[in-house]
């Protein structure tokens, strides 16, 4: 007998048919669909009979199953279908959606509903499911109207049910069956929504005087119905200030939640600072201009602190009025080595995206942070812990804030959102074959698609994809791209790439295939212009500029900041149809994707864990935007590697939950891959935790990798610099809290710090006793080094470790009368060069001068391509790792070893420079390499929102002051708005003009 979920599958499947252009290998029960209407009205109909407003599990399932039917149904463009593109059904769609508590997928699904065949009563139903803040292409009803006013508190809702009783009592009278139910919905979910409304329910879960929430209901900067992760927050007190673990799921509301959060710490008066950190800049961006508009115009300051290493917010207003700062973890633990004493007035902190917590790169210094807000801020303070992707939220919370925390983890996320599958490509037929399922899939068998993609002509006798064994990667690569391409007819593809020295080989299959079988790409103006921004940056021959050129746009850290900023606001906006991205995109950027392709579980050298694939593809079908997304596997790599795809479907099909969130910290002293891979050899700790090797790491490695082999001299050498980066970082978080450590018997202190940690929680006997022995051990260095406790609170501003620091201090003391004697930074660079050239690798430090030189033109302003032909005209012999220059290199050596890697020497420098004349040249050399603009008037663009380099010295020219501050940069942006757009409009996208005009 055919179940219903077979016959809404049959339905979802020629949907695909339609979407994909192919034909599947499922038959059809087409007879039987009209006869899931009246199962999917019953549903419908059922919840109305319920007095009980909250849904359970049975009823959401019933009515997300109706929903997905009503949506998917007037969507299938065949003779046979009658009801192609009803809006009847879309409308009931949006109800059924509503009642399951899913307003983002409600949101969707109205989406261009024009109401030319709907009822007074209906459209009345549609004005309400938005709460009737948007203007339909009718003219709103009275109730629309009301439910407004109402919503925002504005009106009382007694006279709303008045309303509501007239209309049902119309409908009744006029006995049209569809009408009356129409009316009974309305009720209904004016009903459900009063009870979640937030002028409702958020005084009360805050402690706050209803009045206060009005004005922003009214300018809609807050949702007028609190959706189930907000309630959850409320039902566990956070709104009312207590700490918490939180576990929010992808789409369920994370910025939103934090603004409610925020205002009810405000409206309270709870803090004078409120701190948000954020992993990432492009994360932190996103919080700031999400809050920007959230709080316009009222009496906070949001302030975006810059992730260089310098103390840069002591001009903010925290005095007069209170401040939100969003800042990365490096910046606010530099904040808090410069000045503890800030954290006094900080009543709350949000610590976003924190699973980054077990971040190979980054996780230490996390939880070095964590820990040193543990010793400075006390366990009253409200401190949140957010995460999409928490295996053990309550072993997490145990340790947190000492355990003073809620744990809000108990969100169901929709059923019905995502479609799993991988594409296959078949020797025998010749053609590419796609798999899919969803979870109306009981038996979870896959819908197979077998003539998915056809090959590709490229050669008189050449086609691709091809899997011999020679062109294997590039047979994958083909078939990815034309993958792709099927993709892309139904919405905005990513296609997740995990190394990024393979991304543009990707780039070259993707413009290839342009070439070979070309594909109309819409590009707008700004597109265009964000093109031709990207080539004055890096010129018309840069494998990545020519692949934005034709319409393939690549999404990485490769990229400069103003380029991927303008990308993402034009995938925002729905003109970018397809980003290449390695794992950039998984770190919380938020894009209307519809479908993501994975090449592969790697990341990087790491396979992808749960937890790294769920918040992969979280980035999918983001709520509010797209009702269903794809999720796609690449197959034919290996035969090991399609097993281990098979296991990550499995996973993702059955809600396996993320592993449970581990410590960087604890990991290191555990056994750890030279080859993460296969793991054919692990090193342990006892093998370079040794007294030699916390003395002076380099010459311990340079020791250990003699008689290597180059590979192998190579990976052992990135292995034990990984290590010795965390004993440095150790190092300075025990010297920032030094004044701690030495109040009492010093071993004793520093075991009690070690105990409080949370890789004490996680790790095994022996590896703490080691990791004990590491911390105590490092503390007796730093007592017998520097005897001093001032030098010590103030090399541990220098955030480098011992060795480093004092090698510093002594180059200092031993060239203090010689060095920065001269306001000419080229010369600075020179007499500070024996610090800064530390930042070169090991392997590339015979050719310094190169760096140097690079690194002159960086100050100077130079674009990209301009280094790069200063570097082949210059040094046209050099080549580093025995490749030739290119602009891409170019890029990577400005971005970390000058802006990261030699900012942080110079940073370390300034710390023991005292001559203030000489530490305001430093100062301004701080600032040119880490934009690489030398001029004021840049560098003030720059961070007034012109972020690019070459944009920021054009205007510069054009406003003809070099030293202009921030007023005098944003009167002149906006009162020569019309004349920069006239004479620069070609290369200046929309992200930046919306940013300033």
């Amino acid at each position: 007998m055919t179940t219903n979920n077979e016959v809404l599958r049959d339905i979802w499947v020629r949907l695909k048919e339609q979407e994909f252009a192919r034909s599947s290998d499922l038959s059809s029960n087409r007879k039987m669909w009209n006869k899931l209407l009246y199962y999917a009205l019953s549903s419908v109909t059922d919840y109305l009979c319920e007095d009980n407003l909250a849904v359970n599990q049975h009823f959401r399932s019933q009515l997300e199953f109706a929903g997905k039917f009503f949506e998917t149904l007037p969507q299938i463009n065949l003779d046979v279908n009658k009801l192609f593109g009803d809006e009847e059904l879309i409308l009931f769609s949006a109800t059924a959606y509503v009642f399951a508590g899913y307003p983002g997928a409600s949101a969707v699904v109205l989406k261009g509903l024009t109401g030319d065949k709907l009822s007074s009563t209906e459209r009345v139903l549609a004005e309400v499911i938005r709460y009737g803040d948007v203007n339909f292409p009718w003219e709103n009803s009275k109730i629309g109207l009301t439910t407004s006013l109402v919503f925002s508190g504005r009106e009382d809702i007694s006279i709303l049910y008045k309303q509501v009783d007239s209309l049902l009592e119309d409908a009744y009278r006029r006995d049209h069956d569809i009408d009356i139910i129409a009316a009974e919905c309305v009720q209904k979910i004016i009903r459900q929504c009063w009870e979640n409304a937030t002028i409702n329910l958020m005084p009360s879960f805050s402690d706050t005087d209803p009045q206060k929430w009005v004005l922003p209901l009214t300018a809609r900067k807050v949702h007028p119905v609190l959706w189930s992760a907000q309630r959850e927050l409320g039902k566990h007190n956070v709104f009312r200030g207590n700490s918490a673990v939180v576990q929010l799921p992808t789409g369920s509301g994370k910025t939103a939640s934090f603004s409610l959060i925020l205002r009810a710490s405000l409206y309270r008066d709870s803090f004078h600072i409120a701190v948000i950190v954020a992993p990432f800049k492009s994360i932190r961006d996103e919080i700031y201009l999400d809050l920007k508009l959230q709080f316009h115009d009222e009496e906070v300051d949001i302030n975006r602190i810059s992730t260089e290493l310098k103390f840069d917010f002591s001009d903010f207003s925290l005095i007069e009025r209170p401040a939100i700062l969003i800042v990365t973890p490096e910046k606010l633990l530099f904040m808090i080595r410069y000045d503890p004493n800030f954290l006094s007035e900080t009543g709350l902190f949000i610590f976003d995206e924190a699973h980054q917590l077990d971040n190979s790169d980054r996780g230490i210094t996390f939880e070095l942070l964590l820990s040193t807000i543990n010793f400075f801020v006390t366990d009253e303070i409200q401190k949140i812990f957010v995460s999409a992707v928490i295996g053990n939220p309550n072993e997490v919370s145990e340790w947190f804030n000492s355990g003073n925390n809620n744990v809000v983890n108990k969100l169901t996320p929709r059923k019905l959102e995502k479609v799993l599958g991988y594409s296959y490509w078949n020797d025998k037929t010749m053609h590419g074959e796609l798999y899919i399922w969803n979870k109306l899939q009981e038996a979870k068998a896959l819908v197979k698609f077998p003539y998915f993609f056809d090959p590709v002509k490229i050669k008189e006798n050449k086609i691709q994809p091809d899997f011999t064994i020679k062109n294997r990667t590039k047979g994958i690569r083909w078939a990815t791209a034309l993958t792709t391409r099927q993709f892309m007819k139904g919405g905005m593809v990513a296609v997740y790439v995990p190394r990024k020295d393979t991304i543009k080989g990707l780039a070259q299959v993707f413009m290839e295939l342009q070439e070979k079988s070309p594909i109309l790409i819409d590009g707008n103006e700004s597109v265009v212009a964000l093109c031709k921004l990207f080539e004055l940056n890096f010129g018309e021959d840069s494998v990545l500029v020519r692949a934005y050129r034709n319409g393939i746009f690549v999404h990485d850290g490769d990229i400069p900041d103003g380029i991927r900023g303008s990308l993402e606001f034009e995938a925002r906006n729905g003109n970018i149809p397809l980003l290449l991205c390695t794992n950039t995109l998984a770190q919380g950027v938020n894009l209307p994707i519809k479908t993501i392709i994975i090449t592969s579980i790697g990341n990087g050298e790491m396979e992808l864990n749960n937890r790294d694939t769920i918040n992969l593809i979280g980035r999918v079908g983001r709520t509010g935007v797209i009702n269903e997304g794809n999720i796609i596997f690449m197959q034919n790599i290996s035969s090991f590697s399609d097993e281990r795809v098979k296991h990550a479907l499995n996973s993702l099909a059955i809600d396996a939950p993320a592993e449970p969130l581990g410590s960087s910290l604890a990991a290191l002293f555990m056994p750890t891959a030279i080859n993460s891979y296969s793991r054919s050899e692990d090193i342990r700790a006892s093998e370079w935790c040794v007294p030699e090797f916390l003395d002076n790491p380099m010459e311990w490695i340079s020791n250990r990798v003699k008689g290597d082999s180059p590979s192998k001299a190579k990976a052992y050498r990135r292995l034990f610099l990984k290590k010795a980066n965390g004993i440095w970082q150790i190092e300075n978080y025990l010297m920032s809290i030094w004044n701690v450590i030495q109040e009492g018997v010093q071993e004793e202190n520093i075991e009690n710090v070690v105990k409080k940690m949370f890789a004490s929680t996680c790790i095994r006997d022996d590896e703490f006793d080691l990791m004990l022995w590491t911390f105590k051990y490092l503390g007796e260095r730093i007592s017998r080094l520097v005897v001093d406790r001032h030098d010590v609170l103030t090399m541990s501003k220098m955030m480098v470790g011992i060795n480093e620091a004092l090698t510093i201090k002594s180059f200092v003391d031993s060239n203090d009368e010689v060095i920065i004697t001269s306001d000419d930074m080229e010369q600075i660079i020179t007499d500070i060069w024996p610090i800064l050239r530390t930042s070169v690798s090991i392997k590339n430090q015979s050719e310094d001068s190169l760096y140097r030189f690079l690194l002159n033109k960086w100050i100077k302003g130079s674009s990209y391509i301009e280094i790069l032909e200063s570097w082949k005209l210059e040094y046209p012999d050099i080549r580093l790792s025995n490749r030739k220059p290119t602009v891409e290199k170019v890029y990577i050596i400005c971005s970390q070893a000058f802006q990261f890697d030699m900012q942080l020497k110079l940073t370390a420098l300034m710390e023991v420079i005292t001559d203030p004349v000489k530490y305001a040249r430093l100062e301004k050399l701080q600032v040119a390499m880490k934009l690489g603009l030398p001029k004021k008037t840049e560098q003030v663009m720059y961070g007034a929102g012109i972020s690019d380099r070459v944009l920021a010295r054009l205007f510069c020219e054009e406003m003809g002051v070099d030293t202009a501050d921030y007023k005098e940069v944003l009167h002149w942006l906006r009162m020569n708005k019309g004349k920069i757009i006239e004479k620069f409009g070609n290369i200046i996208p929309e992200y930046f003009r919306s940013r300033i005009w």
